[in-house]
């Protein structure tokens, strides 16, 4: 597991605890017991989740968290021996995402550490899917790292020089280019094959992902090329 989690709580029995029961689970911890120390721990330990405690002897709990989660999106558990909502809604407005009301059961707080994780492991590959993921239409979709194209959830198969030409022109919505340019793009600046071959590779592409109501997703220009329809136009 190795996750960095910063424990920030001015009891160190409370804290010692803790962070027996973290690194037993696999989690890598360090503490700090006041505010300042676990600002300049932030920084030199860069942690994944941090666990901060609102009562601490030179800092505001809340200040602390409002400067963390200003300028960092990792998690941020809060833990306080007061059970007032007014501070659980506060926590939350500033940035906290779970709040914790002292005394407190280890294993939940491990438990809701693990969900916090997960989320943002969640987030993280999704946020790679989307990077890594061309959606033409409702029914196409392109993911670019393995060179598949997918409608309406079924694999259809390319063939390599198919796929770049689909994928030049879909990162490149609306976008209008020659038959003389795709060739320079795709094929390589010294191709010396014939202009023809871009309309056969178009025809190919339209054959395998248009759909039986005429539009094509890769449209003809007259006179000038193509270019990939823009459904959001």
């Amino acid at each position: 597991m190795n996750n960095k989690i910063l424990l920030i709580e001015d009891d160190y029995s409370i804290s010692d605890a803790l962070t027996f029961a973290l690194r037993k689970e696999g989690f890598n911890v360090r503490q700090g017991f006041t505010g300042e120390e676990g600002l300049d721990l932030f920084n030199r330990f860069e942690p994944e989740l941090v666990i901060l405690d609102l009562m601490l002897p030179d800092m505001n709990g809340f200040d602390i968290c409002k400067k963390i989660a200003g300028e960092n999106s990792i998690p941020i558990i809060m833990l306080t021996a007061r059970n007032d909502i007014v501070d659980k809604v506060l926590g939350l407005e500033l940035g906290a995402d779970d709040y914790i009301t002292k005394p407190f059961d280890v294993r939940e707080v491990i438990t809701r550490i693990k969900v916090a994780l997960r989320r943002v492991e969640s987030y993280a590959n999704k946020r790679e899917e989307d990077v890594n993921t061309i959606e033409l239409c409702k029914d196409i979709k392109i993911y670019k790292d393995r060179r598949t194209v997918y409608k309406n959830e079924e694999e259809i198969r390319l063939k390599p020089r198919e796929f770049d030409l689909l994928l030049f022109l879909a990162e490149r919505k609306g976008m209008v280019f020659t038959r003389e340019s795709l060739l320079d793009y795709v094929w390589d600046m010294d191709y010396d094959g014939d202009l023809r071959t871009v309309d056969i590779h178009v025809r190919r592409i339209r054959s395998k992902l248009d759909g039986q109501e005429g539009d094509s997703i890769i449209e003809t220009v007259f006179g000038v090329g193509y270019k990939m329809r823009d459904y959001n136009e």
